[in-house]
């Protein structure tokens, strides 16, 4: 013995809300929603005539007589063969407008200041080649590609950005392409990011120097400069790695740097601060 059962399926659609008779509540297809709307103007009338019309009364005497004037929905959801309500716009939900590309364009700050990094010690420690130029090429290649891509995304969900070519421009790109960006579109998080750690990445190198760490730097990349210089130039030694940030640079303060040479051991090289002034000397330590 076998039973055959049937699947009610209704379409979304505006359904008189089943908790009040004068409004409307969307339902989805599989369960009722949070939206509801005062029913069409017209649709109320044609209730009221058709209350008249069957008790002969206003529809105004009577509440019981208001509500059976129309079928009731059960909580389960619309009935068989009920015809969704017309006249009322379906609900539509708020388009996002952030975007992953957005968000990398709002932390290049951050990138500038990494790469810049990275290329200063790749220059100084490794070796003096024009990396700082490189890394900057890649990064605004990166913010076009970024700005391209944003343009690309907001497309999809029927907006219009702005003009990708702006994130090919040197250092203010994607600035400029994301105030571009919030003039047409609703969304300021990623302008704001930006802002924010272009501040930070100012304020880093003020605090270095009002502490002095700025100058403590600056004189350490000089040692590291011109000790790489003389014995890697000389042919001494094969590279040198000296400390990236001197605790003092007062006369008499000694530290080492470490040198690889030819044969491949390990070497010191002491370094020594000769005046107030800065002036220092070194020499490769004998085996």
């Amino acid at each position: 013995m076998t039973t055959q059962q049937t699947t009610r399926v209704v379409p979304a659609g505006w359904y008189q809300d089943p908790a009040d008779d004068a409004k409307v509540r969307w339902w989805n297809g599989l369960t009722w929603t949070e939206h509801v709307e005062m029913k069409p103007t017209d649709q109320r009338a044609a209730e009221a005539r058709e209350l008249e019309r069957q008790y002969g009364i206003s529809t105004g005497e009577s509440e019981i007589i208001t509500r059976r004037a129309s079928k009731t929905l059960d909580a389960r959801g619309p009935a068989t063969g009920t015809i969704p309500v017309q006249g009322v716009a379906a609900p539509t939900r708020p388009i996002r407008t952030g975007t992953t590309a957005a968000w990398l364009l709002s932390v290049t700050p951050v990138l500038t200041t990494v790469l810049t990094a990275i290329a200063g010690y790749v220059y100084f420690y490794v070796s003096p080649t024009p990396l700082v130029a490189v890394a900057a090429i890649v990064l605004v290649l990166m913010s076009f590609l970024w700005a391209v891509g944003d343009n690309r995304a907001l497309e999809n969900r029927g907006l219009t950005g702005p003009p990708a070519i702006l994130g090919i421009v040197p250092l203010v790109g994607p600035l400029l392409y994301l105030i571009a960006r919030r003039g047409r579109i609703s969304g300021s998080s990623p302008l704001i990011v930006w802002l924010v750690l272009f501040v930070v990445a100012i304020l880093a190198p003020a605090a270095l120097a009002v502490t002095g760490g700025a100058a403590s730097l600056t004189k350490a990349l000089e040692v590291q400069r011109a000790v790489h210089a003389d014995l890697v130039g000389s042919g001494s030694a094969i590279s040198v790695t000296c400390p990236p940030i001197l605790e003092s640079t007062a006369t008499g303060t000694v530290f080492t740097c470490d040198a690889t040479l030819p044969s491949g051991d390990i070497g010191h090289v002491w370094v020594s601060f000769d005046s107030d002034e800065g002036h220092f000397s070194w020499a490769l330590a004998n085996r």
